[in-house]
C-alpha cells in the first residue's frame, strides 16, 4: 500500500482530485471501516427542539449571518432551532430583533486559552439549554451547502456524535499523550477514530454532562499551566474515547474543508471555510450587518 501511495504522489499532485480518486479505490475497505458511513436510512431520533451553539469573538462574528441563514433553512429544516451566540460583540446588528437568537457576552481571550474556555462559555446557558431535546455545536466558520434532513442526520440512535477528522481517515489521530494533561489518552484505549471538534452534539441529557466535565478538566489544566496538544479538540476526543459505544461518527461530508479535496465520495453537505480575514469573503459577510 505504501508503494502505491508513493507512486500516486509521484505521478499526480496530492491536491489533484485524481490522486484521491485512485487512493480511494485502493483504500476503499480501510476507509469504510474507519468511517462506518451510513447516510440516510430510517430516522431513529426525533428532536423536538434543537439548540445551535455559535462562538465568535472579534472578526469571527462576521460569519454569523451566513451561518444562521443556511442552518436555519437547510439543516434539519423541519425542526425548531434556536441559536445561542457567545460573543464579545453583543451589540452586533444582526443579533437584534430575532426571537430565535440568544446572545451571551464573553471576553475575547488569548489563543489557545480562548479555545480551551469554550466549554466554560457554553455552560453560561446551562439552565436554558435544559429545555432542548438536542444540543449541537458548529464552528463559526461553517455553513450548510446542501439540505441535511432529519431522516439523514438522525439515522442512528447514539446519544452523542461528532465527525471523523478528514486528516486521519484510516490512520492514528494526534491524541494528547502528556500524562500531566487531563486530555491524555491511556494505553489500551480504542483510538481508531479521531474526531474533529468543529461539529459535535447529541441528546441534551448527555451533552450537558459533557460540557460540565470538559469545563472542569480544562479549568484544572489551565490552573496547572498545561495546554492540551490540540486544545479543546484534544479534550473532546478524550471524553468521546472514554464513551465510544455512545458515539456516532459522521463522515467529513458534514465539515468539508473549503479549499481541499478529500477522499471521494464525500459530498459538501456542510462546508468548513477558510479563515482569512480581510478577504473578499469577509467583506461579503460584513454586508449582512448593514
Amino acid at each position: 500500500m505504501d508503494k502505491i501511495k508513493t507512486f500516486l504522489k509521484r505521478i499526480l499532485p496530492e491536491g489533484d482530485y485524481k490522486y484521491w480518486n485512485y487512493r480511494y479505490i485502493f483504500e476503499r475497505a480501510a476507509l469504510k471501516r474507519a468511517l462506518g458511513v451510513k447516510i440516510g436510512g430510517k430516522q431513529l431520533q426525533f428532536p423536538t427542539k434543537v439548540a445551535i451553539l455559535f462562538i465568535g469573538t472579534q472578526n469571527y462574528i462576521n460569519f454569523l449571518p451566513l451561518y444562521y441563514e443556511t442552518i436555519k433553512k437547510k439543516f434539519l429544516p423541519e425542526t425548531k432551532k434556536d441559536f445561542f451566540v457567545y460573543t464579545n460583540q453583543i451589540k452586533y446588528p444582526f443579533l437584534s430583533g430575532k426571537k430565535d437568537i440568544f446572545g451571551y457576552p464573553i471576553e475575547h481571550g488569548i489563543w489557545p486559552y480562548s479555545a480551551l474556555r469554550k466549554y466554560k462559555f457554553i455552560n453560561k446557558a446551562k439552565n436554558k439549554l435544559k429545555k432542548y431535546s438536542h444540543i449541537i455545536f458548529l464552528d463559526a466558520d461553517m455553513y450548510v451547502n446542501e439540505v441535511v434532513t432529519e431522516k439523514e442526520f438522525f439515522c442512528h440512535d447514539k446519544p452523542l456524535f461528532s465527525l471523523q477528522h478528514p486528516n486521519f481517515i484510516g490512520k492514528m489521530g494526534q491524541f494528547d499523550r502528556n500524562p500531566k494533561c487531563l486530555a491524555c489518552v491511556k494505553k489500551g484505549e480504542d483510538l481508531s477514530t479521531y474526531w474533529q471538534s468543529c461539529i459535535w452534539g447529541g441528546k441534551t441529557k448527555y451533552i450537558l454532562p459533557l460540557i460540565k466535565e470538559l469545563e472542569r478538566r480544562t479549568d484544572i489544566d489551565i490552573k496547572n499551566n498545561v495546554v492540551a496538544l490540540w486544545h479543546d479538540e484534544s479534550h473532546l476526543n478524550k471524553y468521546l474515547v472514554e464513551r465510544k459505544n455512545l458515539v456516532h461518527t459522521y463522515n467529513p461530508s458534514y465539515a468539508y474543508p473549503e479549499k481541499r479535496i478529500i477522499p471521494y465520495p464525500f459530498k459538501k453537505k456542510i462546508v468548513h471555510m477558510m479563515k482569512k480575514f480581510g478577504s473578499k469573503r469577509e467583506l461579503k459577510l460584513k454586508t449582512f450587518s448593514k
